[in-house]
């Protein structure tokens, strides 16, 4: 019960990567030579240090000296650049890199706009003190990050799809053997690093905002550390009521898929980033999925046609018990075993009641 590895990208994998991954950094190159070509324009006009950070009535609070100015506007649309362009002539992002592209036009636009902008409300100004950064020049370069992602998406092209894009278990499961009447459960923790990373490093830039002065900032960001170590695991359960994917640490939400609802379940190898464009939960044309890691995932061929994975250890027991439940189900008709919770349920949760455990069940 293997996962087997899922098929190859659809058409010729190198023939467009070159184009696509000039395309994609194009866009950054052409900010930073925008703020630089200002830049060196406009030096002579300019205060040392310049004014960077504004309030939202246009008031400069912050400065930064002229050639610290250049080189931040220099290295960080580059470095996006670059990221996206390697991703690109990898294929890191298959499926997903009309968005990565799109996204990185409307950045390298936002980006290139207001650094333009803050040098012109610069421009011929006595002090640092004296600029004022008009809250139109933000709203044009809001329009202008809009327009350029529309461009991106356009000029990025469709997205080779893979072949088992929406084909369900890569391989299916046989069913687990149950005695008539004996009922199994399967249950099995599964955790993401990143977001167990992401959560207290937000916590620490919390604490530094508010030490700052912007405890309002601070407080945003400890409810987001707390949602990325609350959600930073789920646990995973095959038994009579279907399939339940929830928080260990919170109750709610959960999400549950009945076993009414299972066509048929398997083990399917997933790559976050290939086949669904990022981690968590997330849904793609034909498919959904709370993908935590790389790795093997239970995926089930719902009656309605769409697949549901969730990345999880042991997903060949998953999948062989689930088979199992939903053959009984249909067997005995809807109206037993698999009850009327769907999708995200907020009822009490009756549990996996008394009976025996299918082989692999863990924590």
């Amino acid at each position: 019960m293997n996962a087997v590895p899922a098929g190859p990208a659809v058409g010729p994998p190198d023939a467009r990567r070159p184009w696509r991954a000039l395309i994609a950094v194009l866009p950054f190159l052409l900010a930073f030579a925008a703020v630089a070509t200002v830049f060196w324009t406009l030096r002579d006009r300019m205060p040392d240090p310049l004014a960077v950070h504004f309030t939202a009535d246009g008031t400069g609070d912050g400065v930064a000296a002229a050639s610290d100015f250049l080189m931040t506007w220099a290295v960080v649309p580059l470095v996006f650049g670059a990221v996206i362009g390697v991703l690109v002539l990898r294929n890191e992002a298959a499926g997903a890199l009309r968005w990565a592209i799109g996204s990185g036009y409307g950045l390298a636009g936002l980006f290139g706009c207001l650094g333009v902008s803050n040098l012109l409300v610069n421009a011929d100004a006595d002090d640092a003190s004296a600029v004022r950064f008009p809250m139109t020049y933000l709203v044009m370069a809001l329009g202008v990050a809009v327009l350029s992602g529309a461009v991106g998406w356009l000029c990025a092209g469709p997205d080779r799809v893979r072949a088992d894009k929406v084909a369900g278990p890569s391989r299916s499961t046989p069913a687990l053997a149950l005695g008539h009447g004996e009922r199994a459960s399967w249950s099995r923790t599964v955790g993401s690093p990143a977001l167990l990373v992401l959560g207290p490093g937000l916590l620490v830039a919390g604490v530094f905002i508010g030490v700052s002065g912007s405890w309002a900032g601070a407080a945003v960001f400890a409810v987001v550390c707390l949602l990325c170590v609350a959600f930073a695991g789920v646990r995973v359960t095959v038994d009579h009521h279907g399939l339940t994917v929830a928080s260990p640490v919170v109750a709610r939400p959960r999400l549950r898929i009945p076993l009414a609802r299972v066509a048929e379940a398997g083990v399917q190898r997933v790559s976050p980033l290939v086949d669904f464009g990022g981690w968590g939960y997330r849904i793609r044309s034909g498919r959904s999925g709370i993908v935590l890691r790389t790795g093997e995932a239970l995926a089930l061929r719902l009656t309605n046609g769409r697949v549901f994975v969730v990345t999880v250890d042991d997903a060949a027991t998953a999948a062989a018990l689930l088979n199992a439940l939903a053959a009984r189900t249909r067997t005995a008709g809807p109206d037993s075993g698999s009850g009327p919770d769907s999708g995200f349920g907020f009822g009490p949760d009756s549990g996996p009641g008394p009976g025996s455990s299918a082989p692999g069940q863990g924590g």
